[in-house]
């Protein structure tokens, strides 16, 4: 387990606080921070799979005849 926050927003978070509460409060700033990398791959990965799908599925425009 890392023990460092990794984003910048985390970090700052964490910085913020007293110094007296910050240890108490850093499982729960790295459990809201792993949360939001998490949702952050799966958001990244479904919009990867939708234009995937899309591109497979798009139709080849067709040809029109001039009759």
């Amino acid at each position: 387990m890392r023990k460092e926050l990794v984003t910048p927003f985390w970090r700052a978070a964490f910085k913020s606080l007293p110094p007296a509460v910050r240890e108490r409060h850093l499982l729960q700033l790295k459990a809201a921070e792993r949360w939001e990398l998490a949702l952050d791959a799966a958001v990244e990965a479904f919009s990867r799979a939708r234009k995937l799908l899309a591109g497979l599925f798009q139709a080849a425009p067709r040809s029109r005849s001039a009759h």
